[in-house]
């Protein structure tokens, strides 16, 4: 990971890692030990920080530097070997502010939002949760039903497993728009909401394949219940829901 210049002056020659210009005001502020030729600038980085300088350097195709100094600060008098020089060390510190302005340098802002809002993700994945008991009771109460009148597993299954993951999806959306995403920005006038509950099932489409396959031949293949089936295809397909339903239904509309 490169760096980039941050601040000159008569003495020192201040450099830090490419995304973490927000530390440059900081740096500027802190006095140096006097005759020190180099220093090395370390911060404890949250993990959310980490994350998002894997996630930046897998985009760019680059060995993640996470033990890298956040910068250099050299005295302009002397020009000084970093690969075989030891630096002082200087610790400093990161507030929220500079750590979301970091992670937003980093990353795409669609994508830096959930590492921006660890809150609101912990919202997302609560609906989430909802929304599958929501999807595994109607499910398995259409079943009850359908098993009753005498349908068959091929026809049965697959209706049971639809009639869940479509109350769950507009379950889901219901509480994101008034609760998980009720203090942001996002324009509420009636064909943005429509346009978002239409992304929303686009985004659903991972999860709602998995559950439709996995409830329909994991009971006849396998022999498995099929509560547990419709159960198995919720959870494979709740990691990309997660991913795809904040960051292209909901951060989309606020970037």
């Amino acid at each position: 990971m490169s760096y980039v210049s941050c601040a000159e002056s008569d003495v020192w020659r201040i450099s830090v890692r490419r995304g973490f210009e927000a530390l440059c005001v900081k740096l500027k502020d802190t006095s140096y030990p006097a005759g020190v030729e180099c220093v090395e600038v370390r911060a404890p980085l949250p993990f959310r920080i980490k994350l998002a300088v894997l996630l930046g350097s897998l985009m760019r195709l680059e060995k993640p530097q996470l033990k890298k100094p956040v910068g250099i600060i050299i005295n302009k008098k002397d020009e000084i070997d970093l690969e075989e020089h030891s630096c002082e060390t200087l610790e400093v510190s990161l507030n929220p502010q500079e750590a979301d302005e970091i992670i937003r340098s980093l990353l795409p802002l669609s994508i830096a939002l959930p590492l921006i809002e660890p809150l609101r993700v912990v919202k997302f994945l609560i609906v989430g949760v909802a929304g599958s008991i929501v999807n595994l009771a109607i499910a398995q109460s259409v079943f009850n039903y359908l098993t009753g009148i005498g349908v068959v597993d091929l026809i049965k299954n697959p209706i049971s497993s639809l009639t869940g993951f479509e109350s769950s999806v507009l379950f889901n959306f219901t509480l994101h728009e008034k609760w998980t995403f009720a203090d942001t920005n996002i324009d509420r006038g009636f064909r943005n909401v429509i346009t978002r509950l239409i992304k929303y099932h686009g985004a659903s489409i991972t999860s709602f394949t998995s559950q439709i396959l996995l409830a329909t031949f994991l009971p006849i293949l396998l022999g498995v219940v099929f509560w547990l089936a419709q159960l198995t295809g919720i959870i494979v397909g709740f990691a990309l829901n997660f991913i795809l339903g904040y960051v292209y239904t909901w951060s989309r509309s606020r970037v």
